[in-house]
């Protein structure tokens, strides 16, 4: 148990008061300029690293507590970056992605940027998730370069959804992988999205409504009828051939995950 202020080598004012954290404290992660203070933030579980946080803003000292954002983001995103990078080597591990993909343009670039993401935005797993399938499934050993721009494109995409956007998306792709559906048929928006609205869980149709308008901006989503967008065709559940393409890469990134889990428990 140390003193804050000690632990930095200062004496806080006597008006700040006494500041005491179980094990140490990450005041000193103001500015995360020290390799050995973002190594102890990686070493850090979840729980102790929001407990830290916890303290740093229940402290009541102005620079303790603007510390404490900092600290919880920079945690989940090393967190994000070091599960992203055991699932690469795992990956490469079993042969399903080269050792070496930097002399491959389209592979090599979403690998940047992939990495970039997931810095500067490690809170939306949903999106996350279908950031590395589109990078994963472009960079396959058996990819073939049109493929790698293929799923290129589709990161590109990824990169603009929002996890609501995904979530209708996924649902969507259930409707469609169930065959409930009818081909050929024109729907009214609201009922449709009502039904969508039950897969996802919720049915704030002004919230669905807009996830649709976008999904259909990014061309996952087929056009609707009428001149009040009032229409919307059931034929394969809504989808464009690139939604489902967008979403079987989701799908077998998801299947791949879960069979390696399994396999190393």
């Amino acid at each position: 148990m140390k003193n804050m202020a000690e632990s930095t080598g200062t004496r806080e004012a006597t008006s700040e008061g006494s500041i005491v954290l179980a094990d140490r404290d990450y005041a000193d992660v103001v500015h995360l300029e020290n390799p050995s203070v973002i190594e102890r933030v990686l070493s850090t579980s979840r729980a102790e690293a929001t407990a830290y946080v916890g303290r740093l803003l229940e402290s009541g000292v102005q620079r303790y507590m603007l510390a404490g954002p900092r600290v919880a983001f920079t945690a989940v995103a090393l967190e994000a970056l070091s599960d992203f990078w055991k699932e690469v080597c795992a990956w490469r591990k079993a042969g399903k992605i080269p050792e070496d993909f930097s002399g491959r343009e389209y592979p090599y670039r979403s690998w940047i940027e992939l990495l970039m993401e997931i810095e500067s935005n490690p809170i939306d797993t949903d999106r996350l998730k279908a950031l590395k399938a589109m990078f994963f499934s472009g960079n396959r050993t058996n990819a073939t370069d049109g493929e790698a721009i293929a799923s290129y494109q589709l990161f590109q995409i990824a990169k603009r959804l929002t996890s609501g956007q995904l979530l209708y998306l996924k649902a969507s792709y259930e409707i469609y992988k169930a065959q409930d559906f009818r081909t050929g048929v024109t729907e009214s928006a609201p009922r449709w999205l009502e039904k969508v609205g039950v897969r996802i869980g919720h049915k704030v149709i002004g919230l669905l409504d807009q996830d649709d308008l976008s999904l259909i901006g990014h061309g996952l989503l087929t056009d609707r009828y009428h001149g009040d967008k009032s229409g919307v065709s059931e034929t394969n559940a809504h989808l464009t051939s690139l939604g489902i393409k967008f979403c079987e890469n989701i799908e077998a990134y998801q299947l791949d995950s879960s069979n390696s889990k399994r396999a190393a428990d």
